[in-house]
């Protein structure tokens, strides 16, 4: 069975150019227009997961 962290890395590596940068983003909110079945709620959950693995915070402190 595999980790979170490395099915994080896995989905991450999935991810375009734009989509890696909004999901690199973690200081403050970030805005993400787009159409219908472009992926904005896979960066939204990737995001959370970036945060989530790869700084000092709990799921506690955010919102989504």
């Amino acid at each position: 069975m595999k980790d979170f962290k490395s099915i994080y890395q896995e989905e991450y590596e999935k991810l375009n150019k734009q989509q890696k940068q909004a999901v690199d983003s973690v200081e403050g909110p970030v805005m993400v227009i787009a159409g219908p079945g472009t992926g904005k709620t896979q960066i939204l959950s990737r995001r959370v997961a970036n945060i989530l693995t790869n700084y000092n915070t709990t799921k506690k402190r955010l919102v989504v």
